[in-house]
């Protein structure tokens, strides 16, 4: 369960709060229909069914303004000291990209993922976030060619492999066994998944995730982790 669910569903949170919660935690200003859906989204059933303007124009903390609903930053802080929301940094933006688009996932092995890497960045194991945001997206990519591009991706493996022999793939565990993650990607990108810019960008994702998936002196800074998390929202989570 993500930090936003949990704290929808405390009972010692007033209504207010929730809905507070609910647009600080959104980047820009929210409409009530989006305040609402986001509600409903996330399994709090009395804020989808009530007017949130009901409430926060009666709080000091929240601002109305032509495109929606905002709040203070001074809210924010309230609310992150008291353990609704995570403090402001470089990875809440991401954390909350993850969030959102964890909200419409309803494959488990896809949820797994997702939520075992919000852990993982929210407790500071950055090595661990970045290794688990890469195979999220690496087990994305297998399900897209499974379902999308088979034939291509098998043809693929003739053409390249024809000395050798290539054995056509028809499930994770084939696609995982039959070559290395760089290969993989380099084919997707000759069956026109990827382009060459975005097999590039993927690639220094998978060389990262090597690195912080083997023992060495690398560190990574919030930052880094930051910019891998949301190359991987960008290219693969948002579009599979």
């Amino acid at each position: 369960m993500t930090l936003l669910r949990e704290s929808l569903a405390r009972r010692d949170v007033s209504k207010t709060d929730k809905y507070l919660l609910i647009v600080a935690m959104h980047d820009g200003p929210m409409k009530s229909n989006d305040i609402r859906a986001v509600a409903r989204q996330n399994g709090w059933r009395d804020g989808a069914n009530s007017i949130p303007g009901d409430y926060l124009k009666q709080t000091t903390n929240a601002i109305y303004v032509p495109t929606g609903w905002t709040v203070k930053e001074a809210c924010k802080k309230s609310l992150a000291d008291r353990g609704l929301m995570n403090p402001a940094g470089v990875l809440t933006p991401v954390t909350e990209a993850l969030e959102r688009y964890l909200t419409d996932v309803h494959d488990p092995d896809k949820a797994r993922f997702v939520e075992e890497a919000i852990q993982c960045v929210r407790n500071k194991a950055y090595r661990s976030a970045i290794v688990l945001t890469w195979v999220g997206a690496i087990y994305l990519l297998y399900q897209h060619v499974l379902k999308n591009k088979l034939t291509e991706f098998n043809q693929e493996g003739h053409r390249r492999f024809q000395k050798n022999g290539w054995k056509d793939v028809a499930d994770v565990d084939d696609l995982a066994a039959a070559v290395k993650e760089s290969v993989f990607l380099n084919m997707l990108e000759h069956i026109g998944l990827l382009t060459k810019a975005e097999q590039k960008e993927l690639q220094n994702c998978l060389d990262r995730r090597n690195t912080a998936g083997h023992p060495n002196s690398t560190s990574f800074e919030e930052v880094t982790v930051g910019a891998h998390i949301h190359e991987l929202i960008a290219k693969v989570y948002s579009r599979y």
